[in-house]
């Protein structure tokens, strides 16, 4: 009987032992294997250049290669689910954009994004631009937009997918400037922005991460951005919401942020937190950021999960006022 009781005293003393050293040894242990970065896009869109700095940056501090695996489709949804579903063990994470606290509510999903993923930090915020296709008559935002109004139906829309940041940029635009376009969804936003360029389709609202490039290089014709102030990478191009031409006014940024399932054990999400905060502090690092026409985040992790909470809420009574479905 005490040979029981001590050995059933010994054992709780080392299961206790065992809890007490268990989140060290995790955290220290973290990551023993390649690191897949998760883009739930296809290649050559803000959402993947975004990941491929990420993925550079964060390898040498982590100590294991960081590789980007795009999985594209439904909207984001595929490779969000592809994620949530995966081992919660820090090494699979997800490298997505706004829209992607949004899909609950455009379609059914086998994950609500709000309670099954938790931030490990938000990368920058952006700005949208309107664009054209240049042999389009169209020179300013106004004169495009005066044509799509008295020719309902007649112009095309492209977008990254339904439900995506430049599909629920454009609905918004419509439902406030009384606009009727025909919506044609691609797999990335790099493959938007050649659409564009070749007369697949006539327009687009998408990053400017994407689209600064394509407007440089005169293959689309920048007519608008959408932030509060001009863009300082294209001051030449108005604001929406200087030009008062929608009643309500009209503003939308996005932003690009790494997170990972819930149930990811503390000490990894601790450790993957503090690796992605010193890198995002690094001078280099906000100098690149910039480069992609974001504004480097200045939220902590924590506080970019109650962002995300206050977004998802907005959004939700747009996607129902604009009646906003996906297949």
């Amino acid at each position: 009987m005490r040979r029981t009781f001590l050995r059933g005293v010994m054992h709780a003393l080392a299961l206790a032992g065992i809890a007490a050293v268990a989140p060290t040894t995790l955290a220290a242990d973290y990551p023993e294997r390649v690191v897949r970065l998760v883009v739930p896009q296809g290649p050559g869109g803000g959402t993947d250049l975004v990941a491929r700095l990420i993925a550079q940056r964060l390898a040498t501090p982590l100590g294991q290669a960081v590789i980007v695996e795009n999985k594209p489709g439904g909207g984001t949804q595929l490779g969000t689910e592809f994620v949530a579903a995966a081992p919660a063990d820090g090494h699979t994470v997800l490298l997505t954009a706004s829209p992607v606290v949004l899909l609950p509510y455009l379609r059914k999903t086998r994950f609500d994004f709000l309670r099954d993923f938790v931030p490990i930090g938000q990368v920058g915020v952006g700005n949208f631009a309107l664009v054209v296709n240049p042999k389009l008559p169209f020179r300013t935002a106004p004169e495009f937009l005066a044509a799509v109004r008295a020719n309902p139906g007649k112009y095309t829309f492209g977008s990254a997918g339904v439900g995506s940041a430049g599909h629920l940029a454009l609905e918004l635009l419509k439902a406030r400037a009384g606009l009727e376009m025909v919506h044609v969804p691609y797999k990335s936003s790099g493959e938007v922005a050649q659409g564009v360029a070749s007369g697949q389709i006539d327009s687009s609202i998408d990053n400017l991460t994407t689209q600064k490039v394509q407007i440089a290089a005169q293959t689309v014709r920048g007519l608008a951005t959408t932030g509060l102030a001009r863009d300082p990478g294209l001051p030449e191009l108005p604001t929406l919401q200087e030009l008062n031409l929608i009643p309500g006014g009209y503003t939308m940024t996005y932003w690009y942020g790494m997170f990972v399932p819930t149930r990811t054990p503390a000490p990894v999400v601790a450790r993957l937190r503090s690796e992605f905060a010193a890198m995002m502090a690094e001078p280099k690092m906000q100098e690149q950021i910039r480069g992609m026409s974001l504004v480097p985040s200045a939220f902590k992790a924590e506080e970019f999960g109650t962002h995300l909470a206050a977004e998802a809420a907005m959004w939700k009574g747009i996607i129902s006022a604009a009646r906003i479905e996906m297949p």
